[in-house]
């Protein structure tokens, strides 16, 4: 995150203080309410409040510590570097909810190019649940090797600079003739029509990875809902399952349920 020099006080006036939020959330991605206090000079209850309001009229979106601001590209990926920092308690929640659903002796496939997806891996390296994994993430395969209970699978490709994952027609045949229990997925963005990804070969590898399991579940952050990508990868009802936390909406939730999604919300 940039600290962009701010005079902010509690003496402003909360839309004047609330306008200068605005400024710094259009060129800073996201922000804890620790940090931005200390920044603005003010206290972290009234950022709580001003976040609070922001959020309310669909400028950023609340995650448990602070806020990310709600993206208008389509083609915006944040850094892995930005998504480690992100919403890491809500994620941590969604992986201890995902860690529930996997049984000894399936055969899983973990997606790549997600923090979320990173951490599962982390998670499942020290259990000792036996397990086949696939995945196309050097980061999940790093974690996963040398370990006496994961029989390790890895499709070919070429490394997408700045990522982990491995992306190409290597990996696309690899999959055609996989037959595995369950993916787990990440995406960019999810609306009530699809998920979608920034880029084509990432989309097309999800595709692959989707037919070749029996069931895919989707572990995604509430700050990615109701947002949107340039590729679209499937419709929403593909997914079996959907695990996010507790920073949707009740109406958000009624919408998905209503579209017939069954969706879990992860406890923090």
């Amino acid at each position: 995150m940039v600290e962009t020099p701010v005079s902010l006080s509690e003496e402003l006036l909360p839309a004047e203080r609330r306008q200068q939020l605005i400024q710094w959330f259009q060129t800073n991605v996201s922000g804890t309410n620790q940090e931005l206090a200390r920044m603005f000079n003010i206290s972290v209850s009234t950022v709580r409040r001003d976040l609070d309001s922001l959020a309310a009229e669909g400028i950023v979106r609340r995650t448990h510590g602070g806020a990310v601001r709600i993206r208008s590209r389509t083609n915006f990926e944040p850094s892995t570097d930005l998504a480690r920092r992100t919403a890491i308690e809500e994620k941590n929640s969604i992986v201890r909810h995902t860690l529930q659903m996997i049984e000894p002796k399936q055969s899983i496939i973990i997606d790549s190019g997600a923090v979320i997806a990173h951490m599962l891996a982390e998670e499942l390296s020290v259990q000792s649940i036996p397990l086949t994994v696939i995945t196309n993430d050097l980061y999940v395969a790093t974690t996963l090797a040398y370990k006496e209970h994961i029989k390790l699978i890895v499709p070919g490709g070429s490394c997408r600079f700045g990522s982990y994952g491995l992306l190409g027609q290597p990996g696309l045949d690899f999959l055609v003739d996989i037959r595995c229990d369950c993916f787990f997925m990440s995406a960019q963005a999810l609306d009530l029509e699809c998920a979608s990804e920034t880029l084509l070969d990432v989309m097309l590898m999800k595709r692959a990875m989707i037919e070749a399991a029996e069931r895919t579940v989707l572990m995604l952050d509430s700050s990615r809902f109701f947002d949107r990508a340039l590729y679209r990868t499937v419709p929403t009802e593909t997914f079996d399952t959907i695990i996010t936390d507790e920073g949707l909406s009740e109406e958000a939730i009624e919408k998905l349920r209503l579209r017939g999604i069954n969706l879990e919300i992860a406890k923090l």
